[in-house]
């Protein structure tokens, strides 16, 4: 019998056999539990395994995935717009080298230049990418040919089978 004050918060189990009890008391000790309380948490958690899922948080879970869908796809958009401009600004900043034999005065790119400046062997299509000009952009193309061009026949740079690197006067 419980002790006085404690009759309506007391409950009896009765195990089919000795084994489950000892095998139940084991693993209380392994959890570092007395067995009364083991079994109460036990309980605890395979009533909450039960409860009905919480249909506010699945809503809220669902909307914010499509929130998340959206802004990935403005996110993306306006990446590609950010790149379209910026392969259209270079295109029109150095369009002096779109003609085959440059003629006049025109700028080189500051970008271009501090890009092979690091001491690294580029290929034309990674020059593009750090750069973030559109490689299908023909005009963009031919202003970036145009340049590492011209600075080869300032001797500023070499192309090697590996790509351009940079021989020039830091």
């Amino acid at each position: 019998m419980p002790p006085k004050g404690f009759e309506n918060r007391f409950l009896t189990i009765y195990f089919p056999t000795a084994k489950e009890v000892e095998d139940i008391k084991d693993a209380a000790g392994k959890a570092g539990l007395h067995h009364a309380h083991f079994m109460r948490e036990m309980i605890r958690k395979g009533m909450e395994a039960q409860k009905p899922p919480d249909i506010d948080a699945i809503h809220n879970t669902a909307e914010l995935k499509g929130e998340v869908a959206v802004l990935r796809r403005e996110l993306k958009d306006k990446a590609a717009y950010i790149e379209k401009l910026e392969t259209e600004l270079f295109t029109l900043k150095h369009n002096l080298f779109l003609q085959p034999t440059p003629a006049g005065t025109g700028q080189r790119s500051v970008e271009l230049v501090e890009l092979l400046q690091d001491g690294r062997v580029w290929r034309t299509d990674d020059i593009m990418l750090a750069m973030n000009i559109d490689s299908k952009n023909i005009d963009a193309l031919k202003a970036l040919a145009g340049q590492l061009h011209a600075l080869q026949d300032l001797k500023l740079v070499v192309e090697t089978s590996k790509g351009w690197r940079w021989v020039g006067d830091d």
